[in-house]
This record gives C-alpha cells, structure tokens and sequence, in this order.
C-alpha cells in the first residue's frame, strides 16, 4: 500500500468530490474537497497537498488555469487533470503541461486511486 499522502480534489460535482474522497480516504489519504477554484485557493492556504485533482471545467474558472496558480504556491504538486469534455486538442494541450496524469469521465476509480499512489510516490522523488 501506498504511503498515505494530502488530497485536494476540485469538482464542482459534490457526489464526485465525495466519491473520490472517501475512496481516498479508505486509502489513509487526507483528503479535502472544493467545488469551485475560489474554494480551492483557499483551501491550499491552509491545507498542504500533495496532489490536486481537479475537472477541467469549474464554474470559476478551468482546472488548466488552477493547476497552474496552485503550482505556482507549491511547485512539487502532483496534478491529476479530469474531464468529460475532451478533446484531441485539450489533450494535447495537456501533454504539454506536464501533469501526473488525465483522467477522461466516467473512470474507473481504481485507476484514479493508483494514480494518485503514483504521483505521492512522485512527489516524494528527488
């Protein structure tokens, strides 16, 4: 099992952001919970994690654009990217970035949790 990790997952799906957490949870992760990027900000002011996962589409902005201004507070963030739009371009666009991984919707929530042990295992990488 994988080192248990600190969680921000930013859906502005509540039932998603409570399946992914307490899928998480189980797991021995600390996980909070935003539904939009003004939450999110404010809740990576006072909650280190490790790893993001956030939508891409948000009410307040898209996750591209949040991913980057969480970075840029903690640049070793490991970002998992997800999305029912997506696109041959989004997708590319994605690989440009560098995230630890993208996650198109509906997924299967065992992928997402390997991937997040994955990612904690990056973060921890020198």
């Amino acid at each position: 099992m994988a080192q248990p990790g600190r969680v921000l997952v930013v859906d502005d799906q509540e039932n998603l952001c409570w399946v992914l957490s307490r899928v998480l949870s189980e797991r021995g992760h600390e996980v909070r919970t935003a539904q939009n990027c003004a939450q999110a900000l404010r809740l990576a002011s006072v909650f280190d994690c490790q790893v993001a996962i956030v939508d891409f589409r948000l009410p307040d902005g898209n996750g591209i654009a949040l991913i980057e201004r969480l970075r840029a507070e903690n640049p070793g963030l490991r970002a998992i990217l997800m999305t029912s739009y997506g696109s041959p371009a989004l997708h590319e666009e994605i690989r440009s970035l560098g995230l630890h991984a993208f996650f198109d919707k509906p997924f299967v929530n065992a992928q997402m949790v390997d991937s997040v042990a994955a990612a904690l295992l990056a973060w921890g990488a020198p």
